[in-house]
Parts: structure tokens; sequence; C-alpha cells
């Protein structure tokens, strides 16, 4: 059991790695970098924490558990308009988010990282998949989506998300003026989002469907 010293102390650790993580990334949260923020001798580190990767993951942990609660608390929120309404919010949410905190957001969801941390984006990704999962199976049962396996749209929707900030998000200089120009505007960006994840979903097909078969 930890002394209040120690709690506060490894505190203090925390703080000053997320502070380096937001601003430059894992790599950036090196123990000098760290402990120096903290105030604190870089050997100080292994006296509250097994090591910086211990330490990281821990800021992993707490920023990616931020992030997916308020993303689940706008959909919980957007309820009662219906699935294509929560999806909506969802999209809204994690992007709006991830566009404030540009630097944040790619070290969540894309920089390379060492295995633990990778496990803890492993087990992230599949929360916002099963908050997908719930989005699509409404969907269906209400009848604004059509018949389809929700699990496999739901990972295809969190991976296409993922993969359409990278991008933008990247600190790293544009491979083309293409990738440039859709990172500064975005507007587009998330609108071509929307519409590439209602697309996935089906939405509207339902009773396009529907009024075929009644014809």
């Amino acid at each position: 059991m930890s002394t209040p010293v120690q709690h506060d102390r490894r505190s203090a650790l925390v703080k000053a790695a997320t502070e380096i993580v937001s601003e430059a990334g894992f790599r950036g949260a090196s123990v000098k970098a760290i402990t120096g923020r903290a105030g604190m001798s870089a050997g100080l580190l292994y006296s509250y924490a097994t090591d910086a990767d211990e330490l990281l993951t821990e800021v992993f942990r707490r920023c990616a558990g931020q992030e997916l609660a308020h993303v689940a608390e706008a959909v919980e929120e957007a309820g009662p308009g219906g699935s294509s309404a929560q999806l909506t919010a969802l999209i809204d949410a994690f992007t709006g988010r991830a566009l404030r905190g540009r630097r944040l957001a790619w070290s969540l969801l894309v920089e390379p990282v060492g295995k633990a941390i990778e496990a803890e984006r492993l087990t992230y990704r599949l929360s916002y998949a099963s908050l997908l999962i719930d989005i699509v199976e409404r969907g269906i049962a209400e009848g604004d989506f059509p018949e389809q396996d929700a699990r496999v749209t739901a990972a295809g929707i969190v991976g296409a998300i993922s993969e359409a900030l990278t991008g933008p998000l990247s600190p790293l200089p544009p491979i083309d003026t293409h990738d440039a120009n859709i990172g500064r505007d975005e507007t587009r960006l998330v609108s071509s989002i929307h519409t590439l994840c209602m697309r996935a979903v089906g939405a509207g097909a339902a009773h396009t469907t529907q009024q075929r078969s009644e014809e």
C-alpha cells in the first residue's frame, strides 16, 4: 500500500507524462523528460513505477478512457433520436475531439508504441466497436438499417474512421497536397466520414428495400 507521499509523486509523474504525450507523443515521453517536467531526478521514477512503459500505459489508459466516456455519453444523449442520430453523435464526438486535440489523438490512435500500449489500444478499439454494434443492431431491429452482420460493420467503421483521420492528424508532413487539403478542411473531412459511415450501415437502404418488396 502506497503512502500519501508516494501517491502524490506518482500522480505528478502521470500528470507530467500526460502533458508530454499531448504535446509530443509517446516518443517524446522519455524518463528524463517526464521526471524533468515533474521536478524530480530521473532515478526517482523507478521508485514509483517499474519503468517508463508502465507509466505511459497508465497515461494511455486514462486518456483513452476519457475519450471513450465522452463518446459514449454523446451516443446515449442521442438515443431518443434513433440509431442514425446515435451514429451521427458518435462520429461528431469522436472526430470533433480528435481534431481539437490532434497530437493526443494521433498518439492514442496510430503512433507506433510498445506491446503494452498496443494491447490497451486494441481494448479501446473493441470498446468503440461495442458501441457501434449496439447502434447497428438497434437500427436493424427498428427497420432503419438493412439486415447485416453488426460486428463486421462495427469493426469496419472503427477502422475506417481511424484511417480517415490518420493523415489529417499526423504531425508528419503530408505525402501530397491532397492529404494536406483534406487535413485543413475539417468540415469536408467530417462530412465525408459521415457519408462513408451512413453508407456502411445502409442508412435509408432498409426503407428502399421495403418499398421495392411492396411494389
